[in-house]
């Protein structure tokens, strides 16, 4: 994957981590929430980043969106999604 690749990959990853955090204060946004990830999974099978993909798949896994109570899994998930942007920014700067 290409520089342009993990930029954008990267832009969503942050894009989750705060609609993950809005999410705590409107439950709603963990359906919204889901929703991205698992488009951002099909992207990054589809890109060939297996790694990435298992990852957020393990995500989604644990994550069970609610709609009227907060989220049960919400520290494992904020900390699945800080390493996985770990992970792009370190793609990033290889390319």
């Amino acid at each position: 994957m290409d520089k342009q690749g993990w930029a954008e990959i990267l832009k969503e990853l942050n894009e989750l981590c705060e609609l993950h955090e809005q999410g705590v204060a409107q439950p709603s946004k963990c359906r919204e929430f889901s929703h991205r990830a698992s488009l951002l999974l099909d992207r990054l099978e589809g890109l060939g980043a297996y790694e990435m993909a298992d990852r957020m798949m393990e995500l989604l896994g644990g994550c069970s969106p609610k709609d009227f109570s907060p989220c049960d899994s919400r520290q494992c998930t904020k900390g699945s999604l800080e390493r996985l942007r770990e992970r792009a920014r370190e793609n990033l700067e290889k390319v």
